[in-house]
C-alpha cells in the first residue's frame, strides 16, 4: 500500500532497480495477505493502522509471508504493542521514513531494533541527501534535548509554493526549511518527534503533545483509532480531549480510557475528556483531520 509523495518515491525507485509494484485500489486486510503470498512481495508500505489490520485478521498466521524483507510505515505512530506484535509475526525488518511533500524523497529514517528500549516517536538519522536540526524562533541551532522547531536542507527541498510568496519566505527563514514541527536530537542522535506546532495543546500552563497523549491510548487493546486535540474550556483555556474509535465488538468506556490514561500519564496530560465516535474525519492518505474535529467540538465545555 503506497500513500501520497512516498507512492511516486517507491513506484520510481523499485521501476529504475528492476522490481515489480503491486498496486491495489483499496485496503482490505485479507486481500493485501493473499497477494503478500501469492506475489511474494519483499517489501510492504503501510500505516501503523493498516498493520494493526493485518494483525487482526483471524487467519493471519495461515498465510506464508516469508518473503517479506521489509515493512515500511510512516506518517503516524506505531504504538509499541502493535509494533511488537507485528515483528513477531512478520519476518521483516521494520523501518520509520519520515519526510514532506516539500523535503522529496525522504529526510529520516529510523530502525526500532537499533534501539528497542527507546521511548517515543523517533524519527531517527538523517537521509543522506538533508542535513537535520532543531531551531529556536530566533534561528539558533538548539543542543541535544532541547525542543524547538524540526528544519532541514538539502537539494530536495521545494523551490516554493505555486503562488504564494510570503509562505515561500516563512518556510526558508535563516536558510533552512521550517517543517511546522517539533522536536529533539537526543543523546544518540536521533531526532525524536514532539507534535505538530499547530497541535501542540496550552493548558493550564503546561505544553501538552497530542502525539504522546495518542500513543498512549493507541495501546489500548479496544482501540481502533484515537486523536486528541486541544478545545477551548472556561479555566484550562485549552483541554486535553481525546477523541477516540472503539473497536467493534469491545465495550470501551470513557472510563476506561481515562484510567488506562492515569497508569502511563501525568495528570495534566490526561483527558479531561473521553469523546466516543464511529470514524474520524480522514484525508485521502490517512491522516486524521484534527481541524474538523476542533471545529465539531468547539462547544464541548461550554466555552
Amino acid at each position: 500500500m503506497l500513500q501520497d509523495g512516498a507512492q511516486h518515491t517507491l513506484l520510481t525507485t523499485t521501476l529504475v532497480a528492476g522490481g515489480t509494484s503491486v498496486v491495489m485500489r483499496g485496503f482490505e486486510p485479507g486481500a493485501l495477505l493473499q497477494i503478500l503470498q501469492a506475489e511474494k512481495v519483499t517489501l510492504l508500505f503501510a500505516l501503523p493502522m493498516m498493520y494493526r489490520y493485518l494483525l487482526e485478521h483471524p487467519a493471519v498466521d495461515s498465510f506464508d509471508l516469508s518473503a517479506l524483507r521489509t515493512c515500511l510505515y510512516a506518517m503516524t505512530p506505531m504504538d509499541r504493542r502493535t509494533l511488537e506484535l507485528a515483528r513477531q509475526k512478520f519476518p521483516a525488518r521494520f523501518v520509520l521514513g519520515t519526510g514532506q511533500t516539500e523535503c522529496y524523497p525522504t529526510t529520516n529514517y529510523y530502525r526500532p531494533e537499533w534501539y528497542p528500549d527507546k521511548e517515543g516517536n523517533i524519527w531517527g538519522m538523517s537521509s543522506p541527501c538533508y542535513d537535520t536540526a532543531v531551531m529556536d524562533e530566533q534561528g539558533n541551532l538548539l543542543p541535544p534535548g532541547q525542543v524547538g522547531e524540526i528544519v532541514w536542507r538539502g537539494p530536495g527541498a521545494m523551490e516554493g509554493y505555486f503562488k504564494d510568496a510570503e509562505a515561500t519566505l516563512q518556510s526558508r527563514r535563516f536558510g533552512w526549511h521550517h517543517s511546522g514541527d517539533m522536536g529533539y536530537i537526543d543523546q544518540d542522535g536521533m531526532l525524536v518527534f514532539v507534535d505538530r506546532k499547530k497541535d501542540m495543546i496550552k493548558t493550564g500552563g503546561e505544553n501538552v503533545p497530542s502525539l504522546r497523549v495518542e500513543t498512549v491510548i493507541l495501546a489500548h487493546p479496544d482501540v481502533e483509532a484515537a486523536a486528541v486535540i486541544g478545545l477551548p474550556h472556561p479555566h484550562w483555556v485549552e483541554a486535553v480531549t481525546a477523541v477516540v474509535v472503539p473497536r467493534p465488538g469491545s465495550n470501551l468506556t470513557e472510563q476506561e480510557v481515562n484510567r488506562w490514561c492515569r497508569q502511563e500519564l501525568g495528570g495534566f496530560q490526561v483527558p479531561k475528556a473521553v469523546i466516543l465516535v464511529q470514524e474520524l474525519p480522514r484525508t485521502t492518505t490517512g491522516k486524521v483531520k484534527k481541524h474538523e474535529l476542533r471545529k465539531m467540538f468547539a462547544g464541548h465545555y461550554g466555552a
